[in-house]
């Protein structure tokens, strides 16, 4: 018997909120990064210091970076496994 699942971006959004994962959201050929502190079927809340946040529309996000195990990888949590640590390349 098969165990899939459909990877929507819609679920990595929510894996990585619960697991507190850093993303990298592509919006409109721009890079936006930080923690998902909100997501809903509509759009998701980036914060990006203590300053300052990022809404997007979910329909205007075309790729997204997670920092953390891949989905089904058998050390991971059924949130998330976080790895180590490392900061993702900034694109301004």
């Amino acid at each position: 018997m098969s165990n899939s699942m459909i990877y929507t971006m819609g679920t990595a959004l929510d894996r990585a909120h619960e697991a507190g994962a850093l993303v990298q959201c592509l919006v409109q050929g721009q890079w936006l990064g930080g923690s998902v502190m909100a997501v809903d079927g509509h759009g998701i809340v980036l914060a990006r210091g203590d300053n300052e946040h990022v809404v997007v529309r979910l329909e205007d996000v075309s790729a997204l970076r997670v920092q953390g195990a891949l989905p089904g990888a058998q050390d991971a949590s059924p949130a998330f496994s976080v790895l180590p640590t490392t900061r993702l390349p900034r694109v301004v």
